[in-house]
Formats: structure tokens, sequence, C-alpha cells
């Protein structure tokens, strides 16, 4: 009797390079930075203002979360890990391709200048999809927002 497809070794929808346990724990890690940044910081505000405004940082909260997942997405991923444009900012493109979010991640390293005056620019490449990488990293761009919104609270 023939082993069931989903029980194969090497199943057609996973490339090899994925590692399921370092892809799995990448998504455990940015949900729960997630779950850090909306209800956590949503609860933590509502309960530093006043009872008027409380519904009001509820929902900044909720704005600011989904308006860096928009912008995230269509700009500001790719101009922060894509191509460099100058030495500090990089090209903005979307995110969103199939073709880009499958592939396997690439992590830019920091630019190394040494002293016989070559450049080492080391790339890693975890065994998780870019897919991964662009939500982990969302996630913290969206709490570093919230943060920054939550000091101006009763202003």
């Amino acid at each position: 009797m023939a082993t069931p497809t989903a029980y194969q070794e090497h199943l057609p929808a996973s490339p090899d390079w994925l590692n399921k346990g370092d892809n799995a724990w990448q998504l455990t890690a940015a949900t729960l930075v997630g779950l850090q940044s909306m209800p956590g910081l949503v609860i933590l505000y509502a309960s530093i203002v006043k009872k008027k405004w409380a519904v009001n940082s509820a929902f900044m909260a909720l704005y600011a979360f989904a308006a860096v997942l928009i912008c995230w997405v269509l700009v500001c991923y790719r101009m922060a890990f894509g191509d460099k444009l100058l030495p500090f900012w990089g090209k903005g493109a979307p995110a969103l391709g199939q073709k880009f979010l499958i592939n396997r991640a690439k992590v830019p390293g920091s630019t190394h200048h040494h002293k016989n005056g070559t450049i080492e620019s080391p790339t890693s490449e975890p065994l998780f999809a870019m897919a991964s990488l662009v939500y982990f990293q969302f996630t913290f761009a969206a709490i570093t927002l919230i943060l920054l919104a939550g000091s101006f609270l009763e202003e």
C-alpha cells in the first residue's frame, strides 16, 4: 500500500529549505508581539486616561495598527530591508506579491568596512518564508507607532 501524500517525506507544497519549526516559532513570536500591541496597549491606555477618552485611546491604537499594516506592506518593508537607494534609505516597493512572499527570507546584515578597503555586506537566509519575516517585522513597526502615539495621550 502506498503512503498517502500528506505523510510523504517531501511534500510538494513545502519547499526543501523550509524548516517548519523555525517558521512556527517566527509566527508565534510575531503573534505574541501583536497581542502586546493591540489588546495589551488598548487596555493600558484605556486605564491611564480619563473615562471619556478611553474609547478614543482604544481606537487610536486600533487605527495606528491598521495604518502601519497598510503602509508596511505597500512601501515600508522593502524600504527598510530591500535594495538600498541611499546608505540609510532603501527603495520603497510593495511586499505583497506571491513570488516575493513565498521565497526564502533574506535579512541584510550590517555593512563592514575593513582596514584594507574591502566592504562586506553579509546576508542571512533563515529557514522560513519571506511572508513570515514581513509579518514579524510589521508587528514591531506597529507596536513602535502605538507606543509613540500613546506618549501623546491627554496632551
